[in-house]
């Protein structure tokens, strides 16, 4: 039973960890602001630019959402 558990945690951490990783983050042109998939503004109309990580975003000079907070 220990070996079972032990093994859906490690599926479950990996599982996390995979779609932590494939997050597309997309930024609004006009405010410079990035938001993360789920946030009410991540797909308005001018969030057309796509960055691949949260360090990428704030690289380019954007800031995080205060309301999805990525």
């Amino acid at each position: 039973m220990r070996k079972l558990f032990a093994c859906v945690l490690i599926l479950l951490t990996l599982s996390v960890a995979a779609t932590a990783a494939s997050l597309t983050y997309h930024g609004n042109r006009d405010s410079h602001i990035f938001h993360r998939p789920g946030c009410r503004y991540y797909n308005c109309k001018h969030c057309v630019v796509n960055f691949a990580s949260r360090q990428a975003a704030l690289e380019a000079g954007y800031r995080p959402c205060k309301i999805c907070k990525p």
